[in-house]
């Protein structure tokens, strides 16, 4: 609000940001000249964000990652769109056979090639430094149960589930088999993102806001993100680590950069979700910590008005300030 991309940017670079993570794009909606995705409406008055944005980003030498929310649809994304992909099956239903319509299923082919695709079209039409995988995961260990993961299930199998889902959501080897088709969806379009966006355009970086806890999300989210840093499918990793506890954001970080492994670690700070009064404070403590810790890096959540005005300035004067070589 009130700022144009060119001072927006600015202020990130007047104050020792190296990188901003742009979030453009959304299961079904794009913020960008789109030829796969809806283009949202505020396009036609605003402009085509991710152009704009990165040629401020060029002017002021800041690193531009789109952001895709992958499988939602649950923000500004067209009803008709909605209802198309629920009318198709290609929507998540809970084990109780409840539809969540805003979530693309993640086994279904269709929506598979649609993720993959959206991904690879920002990698083609702009010149971006990376691309950037947030909600790349189910909605919870309640989904998906639809029809279409039963089929596929079955035939990763090579055999029929008698109790459906009651034989798969207990523990077991069938539970096992069926937490690791969960992981195997997710990780697939990961898998085929980075090779492809690569090949694309060489030096361009993969990244993904990832939950907190590896060893507990791989099996509830199906979000197996250690894996993907082990394999070289990510550049860097964001944890979302929005805790006000500076116990907890230590023991956190701590257990990532061994999950991390080689992959740049940036742990996600969540400094808008903070009481206002304090907020500098935490933040000074909490950059403190992953510098201690030796993580390459921190990303702050989010970019808002009173970031840019209150916030990014204060950093400037110390946190984030350059330091000459010595």
């Amino acid at each position: 609000t009130g700022l144009n991309w060119d001072r927006a940017v600015g202020i990130l670079a007047e104050n020792g940001f190296t990188d901003f993570i742009l979030n453009a794009c959304w299961a079904g909606t794009a913020h960008y000249d789109s030829s796969l995705l809806s283009v949202a409406p505020e396009v036609a008055t605003r402009g085509d964000q991710v152009k704009e944005c990165l040629a401020a980003c060029r002017k002021h030498g800041v690193k531009l990652h789109v952001w895709r929310v992958c499988w939602n649809m649950g923000w500004k994304v067209p009803e008709a769109f909605v209802a198309k992909m629920k009318r198709e099956g290609r929507t998540q239903v809970d084990k109780d056979g409840m539809s969540e319509p805003k979530w693309l299923c993640p086994s279904h082919p269709d929506n598979q090639k649609l993720e993959i695709a959206a991904m690879l079209e920002i990698a083609k039409k702009y010149a971006v430094d990376g691309i950037h995988f947030d909600y790349i995961r189910y909605a919870s260990s309640k989904f998906c149960f639809c029809t279409g993961c039963r089929r596929r299930f079955e035939e990763s199998l090579g055999s029929k589930v008698k109790n459906w889902p009651g034989d798969v959501v207990k523990s077991g080897d069938l539970n096992r088999k069926w937490l690791d088709f969960r992981r195997k969806n997710i990780t697939a379009v990961v898998a085929a993102v980075s090779r492809e966006a690569k090949a694309i355009r060489p030096g361009l970086s993969v990244s993904a806001a990832v939950f907190s806890d590896w060893a507990r999300d791989r099996d509830d989210i199906g979000q197996d993100w250690k894996l993907w840093c082990d394999s070289g499918y990510l550049d860097f990793v964001c944890p979302m680590d929005y805790t006000t506890s500076s116990h907890d954001f230590r023991t956190m970080v701590a257990k990532q950069l061994k999950w991390a492994g080689k992959t740049r670690l940036y742990p996600g700070i969540g400094l808008s979700l903070w009481p206002s009064s304090d907020r500098m404070a935490r933040l000074i403590e909490q950059v403190g910590t992953v510098r201690e810790l030796g993580a390459a890096g921190f990303a702050i959540f989010n970019y808002g008005p009173s970031e840019a005005r209150e916030i990014l300035p204060l950093c400037g004067m110390g946190l984030t300030k350059e330091r000459e070589e010595r």
